[in-house]
Parts: C-alpha cells; structure tokens; sequence
C-alpha cells in the first residue's frame, strides 16, 4: 500500500509544510476519525482565525478607484487547553493504552512529545469466512510545535481592494487552482467596507476618525491525492463581522476593530485503502491485505465561533504602508504587512 501522507498546514493560499503518515491510522476503522478529530483541532481552528485576520489597517475607505496591494501574514497562538487531549479508552473501539490505564493525556498536532503506546486490536479474515485475532501496538501521535519552534499556526496571504461610490471598498483574496497532480488547492475571499459615520453631522468636525462596518469571507480548499482513485479533500471557511474606527494622521494611523469570528473546516478521505497487518513477533504477515470499509474513513469538522479585538497601527510613507496589529480571540493573532496603497 502507497503510504498515506496528510497535508496540514496552513497558509493563506494553500495547506503547506507539515506532514503527517497517516496509513496507520486508517488501520483504526471509526476509530481513527475519532482520534484525527482531536489531534487535528487546533491546526483547523487556529486557520479559520487566521483567515478571518488581516483584512484592513484603517476604517477610511479608498476614493472612487483608489486601490491597494497587500501582503500580509499572520501568526494564531495556540491556547494551552488545545495543546493537548485527553485520550479515554472508552471512546474507541478497538484501542486501548499499553500502559493499562483507562485514560491518558496525548498531543495534538501543536503540542509536544509522548512515550504513550496505542494497542489495536483487531479480528483478521485470514481466509474465507474464517478471522483470527490480531494485535498490534502503535506509537502514539506527537506533536510538531517542538520541532518547528513555536506554537502559532501561520498563514501568509495577498490581496487587493478597491475603492467604489458611497465610501465603500471591496477587498478580494483569490488564488486560483494551483499545485501538481498530486496536490491541489484554491482559495477565494471578499470583504467589504463601509463608512457608516458619513451619515451623522458629527463626521464634518473630525475629519481624521473614521468608523464603518466591515464583513469578510473567505474559503480554501486543498486535495491531496495519494493514490488512484484516493484523495484527502480539505476545506476551510471563514466568515467575520466587524466595526472599525480609526484615527488617521499623515503619517501614522491607528485603527481598531469589534466584532465575530466563526468559520467550520471539514477533512474528508475518500478511495479505496489496504492494509496488511502483520504478527508484531515475526512481521509475518496475517491472513492477506484488508480492505478498508468506506464507511470507517474519516469525515472529521470543527467550527469555531469567537468574539474578536483588534488594534493596530500602521506607518504611511507616501503610498508605501507597514502596519501591525493584535487580535483578542480564542487564538490571540498577531498581524503584520505592508502595503502599496494608492488614493
């Protein structure tokens, strides 16, 4: 069997970076959807606030036409509690923990490392009609925030927007379908703002505060496919509600932001998988290959929902912009770019 590699990772335009076997796990049945759900949490929950970040650095909207380019990046901070889980025999079917106890505390993909064992057991058809009983033991997941040095999930993206009447801008992120043969991923989005202070006297006697609404959208997609007729279909979106105010100088601005996070991400895999189990004594193998039941594969969601504070400054050189800001959330963001910003 063609090893299985999850791709998790988590840039603006694309999955990138990590990856995961996870042939072994496949092995699991219905249990590995059980187990990839909580290793997997915070790597899905940590991109849709990501991708919900980085949309303004000001509340004022373009001219007629004005328009920029923005490069920014985006670092979502890990909590403590999603570093790890808690492993309970009781949730699986056919995994217990070699050291005998009912319950352990595992790693997720953003956590650390663990001397923890699984061991799976499983009934083998080792010829028609007749199964045997096997068991076989396996290292338990480990995280890779140790490895990489921090414990963000990152994302990098580019976008553009546009000034239209009434003080509106719209703002689009796209990425068209990109990668090899093996994989694939696209990503689209949209925010729009609008001045709302426009519509009160008060806006003639400060003209350097702005305040409007925003709201933003944005979906990506990936698909990794190992093999023929098999693939790991990824999507994440994100959805955000927001109301700005800035106060906007020549040379410097600050802004702020009020509003919601939420979004749902889903991994779904798909095709036709074997697995050949072996005696964990002599790695002879047991009986001959065994299909994998579509209906075990793993189909895992998560869905976030989040009230978000932002605030941030940003540095005007003529039409060249560096600007930064932090967001308040359940993964507390760190944003930062530039931008070539023009009326």
């Amino acid at each position: 069997m063609k090893k299985i590699v999850l791709l998790i990772a988590l840039s603006a335009g694309m999955f990138t970076a990590k990856a995961q076997e996870i042939e072994q796990l496949l092995v699991l049945g219905k249990d590995a959807g059980t187990l990839m759900q909580s290793y997997l949490q915070p790597a899905f929950e940590g991109t849709i606030y990501n991708l919900n970040s980085g949309w303004y650095r000001t509340a004022k909207p373009h001219k007629l036409l004005g328009f920029d380019i923005t490069l920014n990046a985006t670092l979502s901070t890990v909590p403590g509690n999603r570093k790890n889980f808690i492993f309970k025999t009781s949730d699986y079917q056919n995994v217990t923990l070699e050291s005998g106890v009912n319950q352990a505390e595992l790693p997720t993909a953003f956590g650390g490392s663990t001397d923890q064992v699984l061991i799976v057991s499983k009934d083998v058809e080792v010829a028609p009609g007749v199964t045997q009983p096997a068991e076989f033991k396996m290292d338990a997941l480990e995280g890779f925030g140790e490895e990489i040095g921090f414990d963000q999930v990152p994302a990098a993206m580019v976008q553009a927007g546009i000034g239209l009447p009434f003080k509106t801008d719209v703002t689009v992120r796209f990425v068209p379908k990109v990668g090899s043969d093996s994989f694939k991923t696209d990503l689209f989005g949209i925010g729009v703002k609008h001045n709302i202070l426009q519509y009160f006297p008060i806006a003639k006697r400060i003209p350097l505060v702005d305040v409007s609404v925003f709201g933003g959208y944005t979906k990506l997609s990936s698909q990794y496919i190992p093999g023929e007729d098999q693939s790991i279909d990824m999507e994440v979106t994100s959805l955000t509600g927001q109301l700005l105010g800035s106060i906007d100088l020549k040379i410097v601005n600050f802004f702020v932001g009020l509003g919601y996070s939420t979004g749902k991400s889903s991994l779904v895999v798909n095709g036709d998988y074997e697995f050949q189990y072996e005696d964990p004594n002599t790695g002879a193998p047991i009986g001959s290959p065994q299909k994998i039941d579509k209906d075990d594969l793993p189909n895992i969601k998560n869905d976030v929902n989040s009230f978000m504070t932002t605030a941030g400054m940003s540095l005007n050189l003529a039409f060249f912009k560096i600007y930064g800001s932090y967001t308040l959330q359940e993964y507390n963001s760190i944003n930062a770019g530039v931008a070539f910003s023009f009326r």
